[in-house]
């Protein structure tokens, strides 16, 4: 192997004359394992220890501290390089883990200049003493030669590419293909025990709960028992990991505990794929990885130590726990990865070497290993469990300068002082941290991704955490719906409402014993029929009883689970589009990729369920012995009909329709439409590069508005053009109509370049089509100002027409939702809110009460009685000198007020559009500390960049 090599850890002799001998003196080593294992047995779990320096600290360059450590150890800067350099190693170190198994845990550092970079890795103790394989080597013997190629090419690129660019790597002529897919490969066929290992704990959690495909045979199942290739598994995750539809089945199926724990599991499986990212961005950025060598640190064997007498008086334990305590001392003790590392690199004595300070690990760092790491003072790492193990010790000896020694003289002694105190004060019962650092991989956990439809898309879990946060300043003020209300109705924690916003008694309670009115036609008078399931609906004839049982069924005792087909009658009879996944597969829609041919099969499911009662126990038969095609052909024959005598030939014509098929779909039309509208140079581009932002937008309307789909609620499209405004599904069509005939007229540089300048409406009226728009309420105004921001009354009304737990975080404080603090409460906040949109009211009428702080009056007004208390529609509005009361705007920058002048040059130089909003410098603090607390909370971090102003002061950028 040409660049990766073993070596013994750790020199037997100095091989210099001014170097010392550190020796770990066998009787503290003694003292610091039994010691531990005193602690172990007690209470394993301690406090973790929190990271030597703050992110961001400007006072690491401390020139007092720096005749104290080795010369050739860098400190970690501020720059975007330290960042890509430290999640290398730590995705490095993740990697080489391969399988579940203490001996894999791995420990990485760099050695850097601009002309090499030298890899270090090293791995936990094992009996064998030497873990490294041939499998290892060729892996980083391959990973080494494509990140040099990377490297070398990415001299002709900038360099602050955010995510790699295909089009910029293949203009390189260096590979033949894009590297990352090699890459990919690479790293996920190496990790590919680990991938089936993590499939088969998903599968296991999972059970069967949520009747997804991906946890059988053509997923987890197929990758665990080795039918399916472990790399097309993992880019199946990878899809997975974009599709909202994916999260919200497994959180409508699963308890909080299992899909937390799904997720953690794919994170696991994520790991290959999304590790290339932080490897290819390192190559790409920092020159010396043009020249790359691996030195693996051959392990020590764990070793015994024997065992210190403590006094009697200190163990105190138990007969149970002192046999557990003894156990546990002559066990023999193992050198961590992170351990054998450090002590190598601390032996290092080569001045033109440049240690980057910082060791990249597999797992958070172990109790012992932290308090070495932080009293050594030179190596930073992302984590501290807080564990206390009884098998660690440190190397035997070390080579190295005597202000080394002395470090490390001074590192145990303290290590056995803090052992002591451990072992001598009482502490409480902690809940076991989590050992691996899956919360920091690439992206974190809590994380915005990005899909071709939506740049928002936020982790399933983010958004009921930004809820609990905001809530929670409410909650600490007044408590909100525990007391009677000023007319002496109980609170609305206290109250519960059906469908038609009724108040009615607890769930458990009988539904009404004497109905007054038909249950189908609501006529009052005599009811001669009784649903015989439940015997509680009733009918004032049997042909009611017989029209009602599309609706009915799904709340009586059916004696058999609700399937496909009572959903698909369920939407011809109600004339909506079905909206589950399940029915769409299963009768055929997905066979088709327009929205024309979805919309004609639906129609003609409606007309054979409505006009010609076929009956749904054939649609079952048809689907069952997938004869789908011919139980529709056959019966549109019968009827005679010449639009139904259409609609079979149109059938017969289709070859791939049928139960279950799929076409290609969306794609094909985005592909073709790709080929058709962008220059040659944009074609070969990902969607989510397609530069600006609008252009992508754009591109996808194209594809959908042609071929007869319209931007979904959840789509940005939905708010960037304007569909948020329609008051109903007909307005809705009739926009989606004037859209059509545009997107005939205009060229798409023009429509590209009307969103850019909110010049939607201009567009209109040049190609003649201004009286499409002409009585489209609040379509105009809207359209003019929704490239900056957006009144927040647009986000609640996409709220209530999403099946998502909580709302965006304008809406929570706008519109109460901060005063609810349970989940029944929410639903019953967003009901009457939904009831306010379906009766067709004006939208911006509810936004000038919101922040006017009168929803509650004029909600009153609208809708009579309120459902809810009036408190519960309390806001902090209205507010003075606020220019985004009440709005969403796209991007915001807050900033003190000295710092204005500044903060407005350095936007002006990025191209930086957002508004600035600015902070009272008596206030700066507070607000720091703000975010910082919230980011704790949402568990998302606060990264931190600093600038030069005009007057050389340093400007702190924070972003969550």
């Amino acid at each position: 192997m040409a660049r990766v090599r073993i070596i013994t850890s750790l020199p037997a002799s100095s091989g210099s004359s001014d170097a010392l001998e550190w020796r770990f003196p066998p009787d503290l080593e003694s003292e610091i394992t039994t010691l531990a294992a005193l602690c172990q047995v007690k209470q394993q779990q301690r406090v973790p220890i929190a990271p030597s320096t703050q992110e961001g600290d400007d006072d690491v360059d401390n020139s007092a501290e720096d005749d104290e450590c080795t010369n050739f150890f860098s400190r970690l800067s501020l720059d975007d390089d330290t960042e890509s350099k430290s999640g290398f190693l730590d995705r490095l170190a993740e990697l080489l883990c391969y399988k579940k198994d203490p001996a894999l845990i791995a420990s990485t550092a760099l050695i850097y200049s601009d002309e090499e970079a030298t890899i270090v890795a090293a791995r936990n103790s094992s009996s064998g003493g030497g873990m490294w394989s041939h499998r290892d080597c060729r892996m980083l013997e391959d990973l080494s030669e494509i990140l040099e190629r990377i490297s070398f090419d990415g001299l002709y690129l900038s360099g602050n590419l955010p995510y790699p660019s295909t089009e910029l790597m293949l203009g390189a002529d260096t590979f033949e293909s894009h590297p990352l897919p090699r890459l990919q490969r690479t790293l996920v066929e190496y990790y590919c025990e680990r991938i089936r290992h993590h499939a088969q704990i998903v599968m296991s959690i999972e059970n069967g709960k949520t009747g997804l495909t991906f946890f059988k045979e053509d997923g987890c199942g197929g990758v665990a028992s080795g039918r399916l290739d472990v790399y097309q598994f993992a880019k199946i995750v990878e899809d997975l990991s974009h599709n909202t539809d994916f999260y919200a089945k497994l959180k409508a199926s699963l308890t909080s505990t299992k899909l937390r724990r799904i997720v953690n599991e794919l994170g696991f499986i994520r790991r290959p794929m999304q590790g290339v990212v932080d490897l290819f961005l390192v190559a790409q950025r920092c020159s010396g990885f043009r020249n790359i060598k691996i030195i693996l640190l051959n392990s020590l064997p764990a070793r015994k130590v024997k065992a210190w007498q403590l006094p009697e008086a200190d163990t105190s334990l138990t007969a149970q726990l002192k046999a557990r305590f003894y156990t546990e001392a002559k066990k023999k003790k193992n050198i961590h990865a992170e351990m054998m590392l450090m002590m190598y690199l601390l032996g290092l004595r080569t001045p033109r070497l440049e240690v980057f300070p910082y060791l990249g690990i597999s797992k958070k760092t172990c109790l012992l290993c932290g308090h070495v790491l932080k009293e050594i003072g030179q190596f930073e790492t992302r984590g501290n469990h807080g564990k206390c193990y009884s098998q660690w010790t440190l190397p035997l000896t070390l080579w190295s300068e005597p202000k080394t020694t002395e470090k490390l003289d001074m590192a145990v002694q303290r290590l056995r002082d803090i052992l002591r105190e451990e072992t001598t004060e009482e502490v409480p019962h902690m809940d076991a941290e989590k050992e691996s650092a899956i919360a920091a991989p690439i992206p974190p956990i809590y994380r915005k991704v990005t899909t071709i439809f939506n740049a928002v898309v936020e982790d399933p879990r983010l958004p009921g955490r930004e809820a609990e946060w905001i809530s929670a300043f409410r909650r600490s003020g007044s408590e909100i719906g525990t007391a009677p209300t000023e007319d002496g109705r109980p609170a609305i924690s206290d109250l519960r409402h059906d469908k038609a916003g009724a108040p009615r008694g607890d769930t458990d309670s009988p539904k009404i014993a004497n109905p007054t009115a038909c249950s189908f036609c609501k006529v009052t008078g005599e009811l001669a029929n009784t649903c015989t399931n439940c015997g509680i609906a009733a009918y004032c004839d049997i042909d009611c009883c017989h029209a009602d049982w599309y609706r009915h069924k799904f709340s009586c005792s059916l004696g058999r689970p609700i399937d496909v087909t009572d959903y698909l009658v369920l939407a011809c009879h109600t004339n909506q589009y079905p909206q589950e996944d399940d029915v769409a597969e299963q009768y055929g829609f997905m066979c088709f990729a327009t929205g024309k041919d979805r919309s004609r099969l639906f129609k003609l499911y409606r007309r054979l369920v409505i006009e010609w009662n076929i009956d749904e126990e054939e649609l079952r038969a048809a689907v069952k012995q997938n004869r789908l095609k011919e139980m529709l052909t056959f019966r549109c024959g019968q009827t005679g009909d010449f639009v139904m005598s259409s609609d079979k030939q149109w059938l017969e014509s289709q070859e791939g329709f049928g139960v279950n098929g799929k076409s290609q779909g969306l794609i094909t039309v985005i592909e073709a439409a790709q080929e058709e509208l962008l220059r040659s140079d944009e074609r070969k581009l990902p969607l989510t590069e397609l530069q600006p932002p609008e252009k992508r937008s754009a591109l996808l309307f194209y594809a959908q508005i042609r071929n007869g789909f319209k931007p979904d609620v959840d789509e940005d499209n939905w708010i960037l053009l304007g569909f948020c405004t329609a008051p109903d599904a007909i307005s809705e069509d009739r926009l989606c109509f004037a859209y059509e005939l545009l997107v005939g007229r205009c060229t798409f540089n023009e429509f590209v370049s009307s969103m850019i300048e909110s010049g939607i409406v201009e567009l209109f009226s040049i190609y003649g089509l201004a009286d499409r728009i002409l009585c489209m309420r609040n379509f105009k105004d809207f359209m003019a100002t929704v490239k900056k921001w957006h009144q927040s009354v647009w986000e609640l009304k996409r709220f209530t027409r999403m099946n998502v737990s909580d709302p965006f975080r304008a809406v929570v404080v706008d519109y109460g939702f901060m005063n609810c603090k349970e989940a029944r409460q929410r639903m019953q906040l967003r009901r009457m809110y939904q009831e306010y949109f379906e009766r067709g009211e004006d939208e911006m009428k509810l936004h000038e009460a919101c922040i006017a702080g009168k929803l509650a009056s004029f909600l009153q007004s609208v809708c009579g009685r309120l459902l809810m208390p009036p408190d519960f529609l309390s806001n902090p509005y209205p507010l003075e000198n606020y220019p985004l009361m009440g709005m969403v705007a796209h991007s915001v920058t807050m900033c003190p007020e000295s710092a204005l002048d500044q903060v407005r040059a350095l936007k002006l130089a990025r191209g930086d559009e957002s508004m600035i909003i600015t902070i009272p410098y008596a206030e700066d603090e507070a607000h720091i500390r703000f975010l910082h607390d919230r980011a704790a909370f949402l568990g998302t971090g606060l990264r931190k960049r600093y600038y030069s102003g005009s007057d050389e002061r340093c400007i702190t950028e924070f972003t969550i």
